[in-house]
């Protein structure tokens, strides 16, 4: 224990408690309604956190070169299980969308247990081919992982997780010496056919102009913008008390989800959204700092990588909040209600802390490429 990052720990363990007291509160209403008993989603969202910290428990003792060693057969899985979310009677299909497993009363979304498992082998493939090149990392079988992830996901659809991995997975590859040239001839091609696939797609076309102009799209596709920044007029500076969200009366559709923050900056006001984003920022800054202090090209990349996935959909599912982005439908990283999601969050948080552990005892061993 005493060789584990503590303030990860700690801080990871406050942003958990406190998402489930948001759930609770976001979701009570709804939730009597639906279901007959207002602890309906609170009492699975605390189901979904005891198995999150088991399954990250294990990933931060777990020996993590078998990880890396077996890190292909994850991934094979993981695209298996991308596959059959198509196949009828196993996938389940909301709102069109084919992202879930069914598993009993429970559902398992495999796009977000693809996140980390495809860091893991992104990072362990950059260091064995670096090791054995001298050289900056190869780009093209990093890539040709990726973009089999992405298919499948675009093919679900799920555009916000597929705009995140590829960010993601671009930022490991610069960060571990690929050159900004051969990265642009990929990015390039890339940026048309991402408006394509918006233009193309009526639901994401009206996201976008919802975004561009919400008010005037204020009983369509700006109704969650526009109810997002009500509530957060209404919290103010310290907001109207846990529980007296009236925004969440049905008034802000997936409350207990995707716009979770926006009852936050509503029942706690500014000083509310102010801690919450500053225990994220205490979080990531350490987690990019045992990256930072390694020589280990795995560790840096699996670090960084992680770290930026829980980053990004912090800043992202904010910004969406705010309407400084169109609606994503991602969710706020251990606050949101949803298994899948706080799970996969979960067991990355552990594999930092497993490699926190080697970078801090001095077990985690340089290798021979390069970085910078």
């Amino acid at each position: 224990m005493k060789d584990y990052d503590r303030g990860i720990i700690l801080a990871t363990l406050a942003l958990c408690l406190f998402g489930v007291i948001m759930v609770f509160s976001a979701s009570s209403i709804y939730a009597l309604k639906a279901y007959g008993t207002k602890y309906y989603f609170v009492e699975r969202q605390l189901v979904y956190l005891v198995l999150g910290l088991l399954a990250g428990s294990f990933a931060a003792v777990i020996n993590i070169d078998l990880l890396r060693k077996y890190s292909n057969i994850l991934y094979g899985f993981i695209i298996f299980l991308l596959v059959i979310v198509f196949v009828p009677h196993i996938g389940v299909v909301v709102s069109g969308s084919h992202r879930w497993l069914r598993l009993g009363a429970f559902t398992l979304q495999p796009s977000e247990f693809a996140k980390p498992v495809l860091i893991v082998l992104i990072a362990h493939v950059l260091e064995e081919k670096g090791r054995r090149l001298n050289n900056a990392p190869p780009v093209l079988l990093p890539l040709i992982y990726t973009a089999v992830v992405l298919v499948l996901i675009l093919r679900e659809p799920d555009f916000g997780s597929a705009v995140i991995i590829t960010t993601v997975v671009f930022s490991i590859l610069f960060l571990t010496g690929a050159s900004v040239a051969s990265l642009a001839l990929v990015i390039i091609p890339v940026i048309p056919v991402a408006v394509l696939l918006v233009m193309h797609s009526t639901y994401r076309l009206n996201r976008v102009k919802a975004f561009l102009d919400p008010w005037q799209h204020a009983q369509t596709g700006g109704f969650q913008i526009v109810q997002s920044t009500l509530a957060y007029g209404a919290g103010g500076i310290t907001g109207v008390g846990i529980g007296n969200s009236f925004e969440k009366l049905f008034y802000l559709p997936e409350a207990h989800t995707d716009f979770i923050f926006s009852v936050i900056a509503e029942e706690l006001g500014f000083i509310g959204v102010a801690a919450v984003i500053g225990v994220f920022i205490f979080l990531i800054t350490r987690a990019f700092s045992i990256a930072a202090r390694s020589e280990s090209t795995f560790t840096k990349a699996t670090v960084y990588g992680l770290t930026l996935f829980i980053a990004l959909q912090v800043i992202i599912n904010i910004a969406v909040t705010l309407g400084l982005l169109p609606t994503k439908g991602l969710t706020m990283p251990f606050i949101s209600y949803g298994g899948s999601s706080l799970t996969a969050e979960l067991i990355s948080v552990g594999i930092i802390l497993n490699l926190s552990r080697r970078v801090n005892d001095g077990s985690d061993e340089a290798d021979n490429s390069r970085w910078g």
